[in-house]
């Protein structure tokens, strides 16, 4: 059944679950914008990409390699120039939940496709 459509639904969870997990650190920051001394965190998407380098293979000795990670890896920003320490600009975070909840919205809907048309060829149904 995964000769339909290779590694993409795998994929697509992968991706579905780091941006789930992305929005979780990022809501945090916003709810810390008033803690003092707090620093932000985010998620590093290349740590999390590079734990789908088990699944893929290096073709040509000119393609680029990957660091082999294992895990995501949480990014702390630096303190913040505020009188209190705090590193959160609240609408920067805004901005990058805006654009992680449109990203995982991207592939739910490829996801959501991909199953559509595993359903029309199993059924021969038009919807």
């Amino acid at each position: 059944m995964n000769r339909l459509y290779g590694a993409a639904i795998p994929g697509l969870e992968r991706e579905m679950t780091f941006r789930l997990s992305r929005q979780g650190a990022l809501s945090a920051n916003v709810a810390n914008a008033d803690t003092p001394g707090y620093r932000r965190v985010d998620i590093s998407f290349e740590r999390a990409l590079g734990r789908a380098d088990g699944e893929l293979t290096r073709t040509h000795a000119r393609h680029l390699g990957s660091g082999g990670a294992s895990a995501y890896r949480v990014v702390r920003g630096p303190r913040g120039t505020r009188p209190d320490g705090n590193g959160v600009d609240r609408d920067q975070e805004v901005v990058h939940m805006a654009r992680n909840a449109g990203a995982f919205q991207d592939a739910a809907s490829v996801l959501s496709r991909i199953y559509a048309m595993r359903r029309m060829a199993a059924t021969g149904e038009l919807g």
